[in-house]
């Protein structure tokens, strides 16, 4: 709950026409100050000034990623409460703010343009096969809060956001996170958040997300326990991780005494405090993956 002083701040600084339109626009997706000013039609000074005043009563949050610093409506908290609201009671069609959302569209459109070959979507066909079997697995209730560890271009958030209450993808390369926002946002997913993050050391406190997904990030990393570990302490207990893997990758690593991918995956989830629930191949034309659902147990237990 807010207090009156809270709520007051809050509602005298969207109520201004650029603050509000700001408002809107970031509450599709987190954009920069450059690509805001397109947005608005207004000069950068203009711009950081209203950009901050929303910033500081928590309508909007700011975080820098390299170079760049992202705004964006918050996707939890009271902010988000009162930012939600005061959207809700906007006409869509207004037409102010449908040239913003047309703007808005084709910064995401040119963000995607960007995007080198070696980060584009996989081939349309294996990415349906996996996207029935990925949902035929997780069944048709709600993944509550998600976290996509390794997003890429987000096809995960694209698959399974439509069944969360908020999500969240992140990445380690910011250029595989430009991609991912023009194709989530650009999909009206605007409840997800795109942000940079080390799956070891994942910037979320413990037990925060109902489900995890991490696709292909485990045969080639270095410390894949380490990985699996993080995951399983922002997994609130009974929370499900979901792993699609590289089954040709896993079977080069031999890390257990049996080398075998099906035993590699259920010893890690074990060693990392999770219940393996489900452990399916699924071949999708050249690509022979493995997927894997683990239960987070209600005390963590990551082995040495």
């Amino acid at each position: 709950m807010l207090t009156f002083d809270d709520l007051v701040s809050r509602l005298r600084a969207a109520a201004e026409p650029t603050r509000l339109r700001l408002l809107a626009a970031c509450a599709e997706g987190e954009l920069t100050v450059t690509e805001i000013c397109r947005v608005i039609g207004q000069s950068q000074p203009r711009v950081s000034r209203h950009l901050k005043l929303l910033c500081d009563v928590g309508l909007l949050v700011r975080f820098r990623e390299e170079h760049c610093v992202y705004y964006r409506a918050p996707i939890r908290g009271s902010g988000e409460q009162v930012a939600r609201q005061l959207l809700e009671w906007l006409e869509k069609a207004d037409p102010v703010l449908d040239r913003d959302r047309r703007r808005a569209a084709k910064v995401r459109e040119q963000r995607l343009k960007s995007v080198s070959p070696a980060r584009a979507p996989a081939n349309a066909s294996e990415d349906q096969e996996l996207r029935e079997a990925l949902l035929q697995e997780i069944g048709a209730a709600s993944v509550g809060e998600l976290l996509d560890v390794g997003t890429g271009t987000g096809r995960i958030l694209r698959w399974l956001a439509p069944r969360a209450s908020q999500a969240v993808g992140i990445d380690l390369a910011s250029e595989a996170l430009r991609a991912a926002r023009s194709s989530v946002h650009g999909a009206g997913l605007s409840h997800c958040l795109l942000q940079k993050g080390d799956m070891y050391e994942l910037p979320f406190p413990a037990a925060t997300f109902d489900t995890v997904t991490m696709e292909r990030a485990l045969a080639a990393a270095e410390r894949p326990l380490d990985a699996l570990a993080e995951a399983s302490r922002v997994l609130r207990p009974g929370g499900r991780l979901v792993l699609i893997e590289d089954f040709d990758g896993l079977e080069a690593r031999h890390e257990t005494s049996a080398g075998h991918p099906l035993a590699v995956l259920r010893d890690w989830l074990t060693r990392a405090g999770l219940e393996c629930e489900r452990l399916r191949p699924v071949d999708c034309g050249s690509s022979h993956l493995l997927l894997a659902l683990g239960r987070r147990r209600g005390e963590l237990n990551v082995a040495a």
